[in-house]
């Protein structure tokens, strides 16, 4: 038979072990649902990165072609045609190719970082994971302290049992 004192420590121990657990499981979903909404926003600068770097290629593509019509019509009517007109041609199809390797490049840069913000995340959300669970009392640590204060509680028992004995022997 255990003392009140030790039935109250065992209903706190419980209770604290299931509100650390329950906190833990909030904290849990609360990073689930915060890593979500973040790869989703992620995701959407990720499209609009791509879509913004298409439109400017098809830009630069399309002011290439109208440069090299235009090198094409001076030169016609210059009557400059051959080697000089053939190597504005070449030049200006190497710019625009420059112009939008460089533009590929830089998209490619962003999504990488994208990425890395992903990962960095979810690292986060991790580590703020295990810390809630880490912090939350343990099944076994919770046991261990009701079975100390149960143990405990009798020992106090039995210890002021004898000195109620030895009281009533000394008269």
């Amino acid at each position: 038979m255990c003392d009140p004192i030790s039935a109250i420590s065992a209903g706190l121990g419980i209770a604290n072990y299931m509100g650390g657990q329950a906190s833990a499981k909030a904290t849990y979903k609360a990073q689930a649902q915060a890593t979500q909404l973040n790869y989703s926003l992620l995701g959407d600068k990720q499209l609009q990165t791509n879509q913004k770097t298409s439109l400017e290629q098809s830009e630069r593509i399309k002011q290439g072609m109208l440069e090299r019509a235009k090198i094409a019509t001076i030169a016609g009517e210059s009557g400059a045609l051959g080697l000089s007109s053939d190597r504005l041609l070449h030049d200006s199809f190497m710019q625009e190719g420059t112009d939008i390797a460089t533009m590929e490049k830089n998209r490619l840069n962003e999504v990488r970082s994208f990425d890395m913000k992903k990962v960095e995340q979810q690292i986060t959300s991790q580590g703020k994971v295990t810390e809630a669970y880490n912090s939350a009392p343990s099944l076994v640590g919770t046991g261990l302290q009701i079975g100390s204060d149960i143990y405990s509680g009798t020992q106090r028992a039995k210890q002021r049992s004898k000195q109620k004995t030895k009281l009533n022997t000394d008269y």
